[in-house]
């Protein structure tokens, strides 16, 4: 198969967790900034009362937010090799890359050629 379906999907299901972890962690920290702005304000109006326990809760939400958002790079990006690598590793591995019927004729055509192409390239190179 000449496309990477599978390097596609692992790069897009690597967006998707960051941005998806970003969200979470950005809607924490509002949260938790809230809960911080609103102790604040009870902190000047009543001095050191009931406050301790929205702080508390201030600084569980920030906490919070701040774990997720240190996870976000916590992966690193998955790398996909060019076409030219993966074409160059599967003649290494004596696998050619020939057309199997998912893609229409002249296409299928045009992967017979590309395959053809790379088998002789590597056979003239040994």
């Amino acid at each position: 198969m000449l496309v990477p379906y599978d390097h596609l999907r692992l790069k897009a299901h690597w967006y998707a967790r960051r941005i998806w972890l970003t969200v979470i962690g950005g809607l924490l920290l509002g949260i938790g900034g809230g809960f911080l702005v609103a102790a604040g304000w009870k902190v000047l109006a009543e001095q050191f009362s009931p406050v301790v326990a929205t702080l508390s809760c201030a600084a569980v939400f920030l906490g919070a937010g701040l774990i997720v958002l240190s996870r976000v790079n916590a992966q690193p990006e998955p790398r996909i090799p060019s076409l030219d690598e993966r074409l160059r590793a599967d003649a290494a591995r004596g696998r050619h890359t020939a057309p199997d019927g998912q893609f229409p004729a002249l296409m299928e055509a045009f992967l017979f050629g590309v395959a053809t192409y790379t088998r002789v390239r590597n056979q003239r190179r040994r």
